[in-house]
């Protein structure tokens, strides 16, 4: 069995020898991606430029404002499905390894020469020579965090730098929830050191962008959520959904919502914490689980085309009506609960 180490050198020689040839490379970050996915693929795609490579971030969507607080935005290229797929030399999905957690650029992983992901959520599938899946990490960033440091010591030269260092950063402390959440690994606290002590980035600012600036809109539609939430099974799961109509209204879209679903879990008694936002394109369902422990998250995400980790984990139920995917779920929630023999390790 391959290690994960040796994946991750399997990988660094195969950017190694694209850089001394003017080797092509495509980033594509997941769906809907958050800082740790674009964070992980900015750095990677800056390294790799900087080392020889031409590369191109491809994404689903122009960044949405909340993210503006980010550097090097303005290299991300938006997917045009009606172009022509160009040819690279190596496609790697980044914060997700499935080809349907990357949407219609799946044909980037497909025609490249070589494919492969750097991601840390759980897996369903089997996973190529190329696939740097390490779910223990905290974020995508960690990882990509160790790839540069591999890089810098082989090549014996600065390949972090401020705009990376703040990328990383957003990544980590997205995913690790300020470094609170359980997932917060001693080596994610070890590169927010190194990159502290050598860059220097605002913390204070970077935790107010993440966490703290808001806008009329988001803070009424949060109201909306919290006076319309749900309590089942005695407390023990809570439910809240966003209409699109209640989006509208409010003037914002389903990703001002990202962190609600982790407030809710703060409820006293609450096991299990659901989220669902109606989506217009495609029409469906957009789910955020959150668990307190006794549930799986991602088991319960990945049945139904979705993923994540335990504690956090979510899915899209296209087709479905909202009525419909509430009703679904919950059952399958009670049924974990039914089924749960305590917290499970993290």
């Amino acid at each position: 069995m391959r290690s994960k180490q040796d994946i991750r050198r399997r990988l660094i020689e195969v950017v190694l020898d694209l850089a001394s040839d003017g080797g092509r490379i495509v980033f594509l970050p997941h769906e809907r991606f958050d800082p740790d996915a674009i964070g992980a693929s900015i750095s990677f795609s800056e390294v790799c430029r900087a080392i020889g490579c031409e590369t191109t971030v491809l994404a689903d969507a122009e960044p949405p404002a909340s993210m503006s607080y980010l550097p090097l935005l303005d290299t991300i290229h938006v997917h045009d499905p009606g172009l022509t797929c160009p040819s690279f030399d190596l496609a790697l999905a980044i914060d997700c390894h499935e080809e349907e957690r990357v949407g219609a650029r799946a044909e980037y992983l497909t025609q490249s020469r070589l494919r492969g992901a750097v991601d840390h959520h759980i897996t369903s599938t089997d996973l190529g020579r190329l696939d740097y899946v390490v779910p223990s990490a905290s974020s995508t960033c960690e990882l990509i965090f160790n790839i540069i440091w591999d890089l810098e010591l082989h090549l014996a030269k600065p390949l972090f730098n401020k705009d990376i260092a703040i990328l990383l950063l957003a990544g980590s402390i997205t995913d690790t929830g300020r470094f609170a959440y359980s997932n917060t690994t001693p080596v994610a606290l070890r590169q927010a050191a190194f990159l502290l002590e050598r860059f220097d980035v605002d913390l204070a600012a970077l935790h107010h962008e993440i966490f703290d600036r808001t806008t009329v809109g988001r803070l009424q539609i949060k109201g909306d959520l919290f006076s319309s939430l749900v309590a089942v099974e005695e407390g023990r799961i809570l439910v809240a959904s966003a209409t699109r109509d209640m989006l509208e209204r409010r003037g914002v879209t389903g990703n001002d919502l990202t962190n609600f679903a982790s407030e809710m879990r703060a409820a006293d008694g609450a096991e299990v914490t659901f989220l669902f936002v109606e989506t217009d394109d495609p029409p469906g369902v957009r789910v955020n689980i959150r668990s307190n422990g006794c549930i799986d998250a991602a088991k319960l995400a990945i049945r139904f085309g979705g993923g994540g980790h335990l504690r956090a984990a979510g899915m899209t139920l296209y087709g479905f009506a909202l009525d419909e995917a509430k009703e679904l779920i919950l059952q399958e929630a009670r049924k974990a609960l039914d089924d749960s023999t305590g917290e499970l390790d993290s």
